[in-house]
């Protein structure tokens, strides 16, 4: 199965995440290819990076600024919503559902 390629323009924006365990996510692309995600664990204070991002087909890649990156599959589900899930992770890995 091939994955429909995604418009880089569908993705700018802010977007949230969030695990049943309490994790949550925030994932902000800009128009100039830059990103900024933050992360926190439940009680505990957020945890952020930035760098500049690429779309290639329907994988984001998330370059940090201070080395590094993430690489993750991205499936939308409408204009509001995708679902990351990180390339290499386990089948039963559900990833990140993302909406604005």
């Amino acid at each position: 199965v091939v994955a429909k390629p995604i418009d880089p323009t569908s993705l700018v924006g802010s977007w949230k995440a969030a695990r049943s365990d309490g994790s949550k996510f925030s994932l902000n692309l800009m128009k100039d290819s830059t990103f900024t995600w933050s992360f926190a664990q439940k009680d505990q204070a957020a945890q952020e990076f930035n760098g500049t991002y690429s779309v290639e087909g329907n994988v984001l890649v998330l370059e940090r600024k201070a080395g590094g990156s993430l690489i993750a599959e991205v499936t939308p589900d409408g204009e509001a919503k995708f679902n990351f899930k990180l390339l290499g992770a386990p089948k039963d890995d559900a990833g990140l559902d993302f909406s604005r």
